[in-house]
């Protein structure tokens, strides 16, 4: 019984070994998806209320 425990034990941390290290990639990913473009929008926001400024003085 011991043995049978064993083998499903490490069976179980290897698949969530791997479930954990997937989800660390969709988490990558998710910022490569969502946060480079939201920081890109808002330096062009930026960008365009500096040049809205520069062209009202």
């Amino acid at each position: 019984m011991k043995r049978k425990t064993w083998i499903l034990g490490g069976i179980a941390g290897f698949l969530l070994l791997l479930l954990i290290r997937d989800a660390f990639r969709l988490m990558r990913l998710g910022c490569y998806l969502v946060l480079y473009p939201l920081l890109g929008a808002v330096l062009a926001v930026i960008a365009g209320l500096l040049m809205l400024w520069l062209l009202w003085r």
